[in-house]
C-alpha cells in the first residue's frame, strides 16, 4: 500500500504539473487573442477611416486631374521646385488684412496662382522642363525683370492710397508686390475709381470692383476664395501609398484572423488536453485518497493487533505460571485426596459427591433465573425510557395545544366583539339605507321635473360609491395590521414568559425592563373606532382579485417565455441568414478571382461597403485589368463591363448552378483574345450545364456542338443547322 502511495503520489504531481502547463498555456493563448483582437480593432477603425478618407480624396484628384488646369501644372512644378529654381508661388508669398482681401483678389486674380523665379535663364528652364512634360497653361514672374516705379498719387476725394502699400510681404519680393500693386489706386467708392479709371489710372475699390484704365473693362470680385487644389493634387502620391498601406494593412488584418483561427484551434486543444488531465488528477486524488484511508485504517488494525499480541503474550505467561501453580495445588489436592480416601469410608465419599451434585444443579438453576431476571430487566427499563419520551413529548403537545386555545379563545372574543360592532353599524346603516330609500322613493316620484337633480345625486352617489370603497379598503388594511399587531403582542408576550422564565432558573429573580406599549396600542384602537364601516365582501373580493392576478402573472410569465424564445429564434435566424450569405460572398469570391484571372491575366474581387451592416450596405465589384489600375465597375468602359458581367454570371453558377444559360451576343464587345478565353471557360462549364448562346465570334462559333446559322435570302430569312458528329442524335 505504501507502494501504491508512492506511485498515486507521482502521478498526482505529473498531472498537477500538467493541468499548471496547460492553464498557462491557455492563459497566454487568450492574453495573446485578446491582443490581436484589441489590434485587430484598432486597424479596422484605422482602415475604415483611412479608406474613406483615400478614396474621397482619391475623387476629387481624379477630378482635377481631369480638368488638367493650372493647379495640376503648379502641382507637378512644384514637386521638383528646388531643383528648377522656383520661389514659390504668388498667393503664398505676400499678405493682406481682411479688409483689403476682395480688392487684393479682384486685381491679381489673373496672377495669384504664378511661379515666381528669380531670372529669365530660370523662367526658361522652367518652360522647357514643361514642355517636356506636357503640361498645360504656366504663368511665370521673374523677379530681375520687373522695373523699378513709384506712382503718384491723384490729388482727389476718396483715394485711400497705392494697394501695394497694403500688401506685406518679405523685403526680398517688393518687387513682385510692386508689379501686382504699384500702379493700382485704393478707393473708397464706385465713383472715385470710375472717375481715375477714366483719367488713365487702375482704380480698385475696398469693395473689389475693379477698373481698368480708360473704363475699357470692370472686374468685380464678390466672395472668390483662392483654390487649394494644387496642395490636393499634391497629395495624390501620398493617396497612392495610402491605398497601398491599406492593401498592406488588409493582407496583414487576414494574417492574423488566420493566426486567431490557430489560436483558437490551439486553445479548443489544450483545453481538450486540460479537461482530460483535470479528470486524470480528480480520478488520481480520489484513488489517494482512497490509499490513504486503507493505510490508515491498515496501520490502526497492525497497532491493535500488535497491542494485542503483547497482551496476550503477557497474559500466555500469567497463564502459564497460574498453570503450574494449579499443577502444583493439583498435585497436593490429589495428595490429599488419597490420604482422605485411606481415611475415610467410601460411603461417606459417595454421600459428599451426591451432595455436591445437588449443590452445583441448585447452582445452574439460579444462573438461569438470575440471567432471566436481568434480561427482563432491561427490557423493562428499555419500555420505560420509551414511555418517558413519549410522555415529554406529549406534554409539550399539551401545553402547545393550551396556547393555541387561549390563543383561539381570545381571537374568538375579538371576533364576537368585531361582529356584535358590525351589527350595530349594519342597523345603522339600515336605518340609513330606509331613509335614503324613502328619499329615493321621493325623488323618484318627482322625477319627472327634477331629471337634472337625479343626475346629480347620482354624480354624488358615485362619488361616496368611490369613498365607500376607499374606506373599506383602509379599514380591511388597519385590520390586517391589527391583527399582525396583536399577533406580535402575544408572541412578544410569550418570548417574554420565556425569558423570564429562563432568567429565573439562571438566579435573575429581578423585574425585566419593559417597555410601555399601551399608548401605541390606545392609539390603534382609537384609529379602529374611527373607521365608520367594515366591507363585508372584501375576502370574497380579495380572493378573487388575487386568483385573477395570479392568472395574470402566470400569463405575463408564460407570454415573457414565449418572447424569449421568439427573440432567441429571430437571432439564430439572423445568425444563420449572415453566415449564408458570408458563405456565398466568399465562394462567389472565390470564382470571380479565378474566372477573371484566367480570362484576362487581371484581378478582379468584391469587397463589403461595410463589412459591420451587411444587408443595408453595398457590394463594389472591384476590377483589375493587367498593367492597369484598379476601378469600379461602374467605371470601366462598355468591353470590361462586358466581360466584367459574363465572369460575374459565371461565378454565380458555381453558388446556384442553372441548368441551362440564354446569351445574347454578350462577346460583342469583347476582342478576339478575350472572346478566345470565354469560349474556351464556356466550353468547361458547358459539362455541367447547358449555353444558349447569339455569337458573330467565330472562336465562339466553333467550340459550340449545334450551332443554327440565320441569312438572308431573297428577302426571307433560312436557318441552316450544323451538328457535331460527336453529338447523340436531336431533334431539330
Amino acid at each position: 500500500l505504501s507502494g501504491f502511495g508512492t506511485k498515486l503520489d507521482s502521478m498526482t504531481t505529473n498531472h498537477t504539473a500538467t493541468v499548471n502547463e496547460l492553464k498557462s498555456r491557455i492563459t497566454k493563448l487568450q492574453t495573446r487573442k485578446l491582443k490581436i483582437n484589441n489590434d485587430m480593432d484598432e486597424l479596422s477603425l484605422i482602415l475604415e477611416k483611412s479608406s474613406k478618407a483615400a478614396t474621397q480624396y482619391e475623387s476629387k484628384i481624379k477630378t482635377v486631374k481631369g480638368f488638367m488646369h493650372e493647379d495640376y501644372t503648379v502641382a507637378k512644378l512644384k514637386e521638383d521646385a528646388d531643383k528648377l529654381g522656383i520661389e514659390g508661388l504668388v498667393y503664398e508669398m505676400i499678405s493682406w488684412d481682411k479688409q483689403y482681401e476682395r480688392s487684393v483678389l479682384a486685381v491679381s486674380s489673373d496672377w495669384i496662382k504664378a511661379i515666381v523665379v528669380k531670372d529669365f535663364a530660370t523662367l526658361l528652364g522652367i518652360a522647357e522642363f514643361a514642355r517636356s512634360k506636357k503640361l498645360p497653361k504656366l504663368k511665370i514672374i521673374p523677379l530681375e525683370a520687373i522695373p523699378k516705379f513709384k506712382l503718384n498719387l491723384p490729388k482727389q476725394s476718396g483715394v485711400v492710397g497705392i494697394l501695394a502699400d497694403y500688401v506685406t510681404c518679405d523685403t526680398a519680393y517688393f518687387a513682385l508686390k510692386t508689379f501686382l500693386f504699384g500702379n493700382i489706386i485704393l478707393t473708397n467708392s464706385r465713383e472715385t475709381a470710375y472717375n481715375l479709371s477714366q483719367s488713365g489710372y487702375k482704380a480698385v475699390t475696398l469693395d473689389g470692383e475693379f477698373f481698368e484704365a480708360k473704363g475699357g473693362t470692370v472686374v468685380i470680385d464678390i466672395n472668390s476664395k483662392i483654390s487649394k487644389l494644387t496642395k490636393l493634387i499634391s497629395m495624390s502620391s501620398d493617396i497612392d501609398g495610402l491605398f497601398q498601406s491599406i492593401s498592406i494593412i488588409k493582407k496583414y488584418m487576414l494574417n492574423k484572423k488566420h493566426s486567431l483561427k490557430k489560436i483558437d484551434d490551439s486553445i479548443q486543444s489544450y483545453t481538450t488536453r486540460l479537461s482530460i488531465s483535470e479528470k486524470s488528477l480528480v480520478s488520481a486524488n480520489e484513488n489517494h485518497d482512497n490509499l490513504k484511508s486503507r493505510i490508515s485504517s491498515a496501520t490502526n488494525m497492525k497497532e491493535q493487533l500488535t497491542k494485542r499480541i503483547s497482551g496476550l503474550t503477557s497474559r500466555h505467561l500469567i497463564i502459564k505460571s497460574e498453570i503450574s501453580a494449579h499443577e502444583s495445588h493439583v498435585t497436593s489436592l490429589n495428595e490429599r485426596i488419597l490420604i482422605v480416601e485411606e481415611n475415610y469410608a467410601s460411603g461417606e465419599q459417595t454421600r459428599i459427591a451426591a451432595e455436591l451434585t445437588k449443590i452445583n444443579i441448585k447452582k445452574t438453576d439460579i444462573e438461569e433465573s438470575y440471567t432471566t431476571i436481568k434480561n427482563e430487566y432491561r427490557e423493562k427499563s428499555s419500555q420505560l425510557i420509551t414511555l418517558q419520551t413519549k410522555d415529554t413529548a406529549e406534554q409539550s403537545q399539551s401545553n402547545r395545544l393550551y396556547d393555541e386555545e387561549s390563543s383561539l379563545n381570545l381571537e374568538d372574543k375579538e371576533i364576537e366583539t368585531k361582529i356584535q360592532d358590525l351589527e350595530k353599524q349594519k342597523e345603522l346603516k339600515n336605518t340609513i339605507l330606509v331613509d335614503l330609500r324613502q328619499k329615493e322613493q321621493e325623488l323618484i316620484a318627482t322625477s319627472g321635473s327634477s331629471i337634472g337633480e337625479v343626475k346629480e345625486f347620482d354624480d354624488k352617489l358615485k362619488i361616496l360609491s368611490e369613498k365607500d370603497k376607499d374606506l373599506t379598503n383602509q379599514i380591511n388594511i388597519s385590520e390586517r395590521e391589527t391583527d399582525s399587531l396583536n399577533r406580535d403582542l402575544r408572541d412578544l408576550k410569550e418570548t417574554e414568559s420565556k425569558l423570564q422564565q429562563i432568567m429565573t432558573v439562571f438566579g435573575f429573580k429581578k423585574g425585566m425592563e419593559t417597555f410601555d406599549v399601551e399608548s401605541v396600542v390606545q392609539g390603534l384602537t382609537s384609529e379602529l373606532n374611527s373607521l365608520s364601516e367594515l366591507n363585508a365582501k372584501a375576502p370574497e373580493i380579495y380572493i378573487t382579485t388575487s386568483n385573477g392576478y395570479r392568472s395574470m402573472s402566470a400569463n405575463k410569465n408564460t407570454l415573457e417565455e414565449e418572447r424569449n424564445s421568439i427573440i432567441a429564434f429571430i437571432e439564430s435566424v439572423e445568425k444563420d441568414k449572415r453566415q449564408t450569405f458570408l458563405n456565398a460572398f466568399d465562394t462567389v469570391d472565390k470564382e470571380i478571382r479565378l474566372i477573371f484571372n484566367k480570362m484576362t491575366g487581371g484581378n478582379a474581387w468584391l469587397e463589403l461597403q461595410n463589412e459591420d451592416d451587411i444587408f443595408t450596405s453595398g457590394i463594389s465589384y472591384i476590377i483589375q485589368f493587367k498593367n492597369k489600375p484598379k476601378r469600379e465597375s461602374t467605371s470601366i468602359s462598355g468591353g470590361e463591363k462586358t466581360l466584367a458581367a459574363v465572369v460575374f454570371v459565371l461565378a454565380l453558377q458555381k453558388l446556384q448552378p442553372s441548368p441551362f444559360y440564354l446569351f445574347d451576343e454578350v462577346d460583342a464587345h469583347l476582342d478576339a483574345p478575350n472572346a478566345e478565353k470565354l469560349s474556351v471557360i464556356l466550353e468547361e462549364r458547358s459539362k455541367k450545364s447547358q449555353f444558349i448562346m447569339v455569337s458573330l465570334k467565330d472562336s465562339v462559333v466553333q467550340k459550340a456542338k449545334l450551332i443554327y446559322g440565320v441569312f438572308p435570302k431573297n428577302g426571307v430569312s433560312n436557318v441552316v443547322i450544323y451538328k457535331d458528329k460527336r453529338m447523340p442524335s436531336l431533334r431539330t
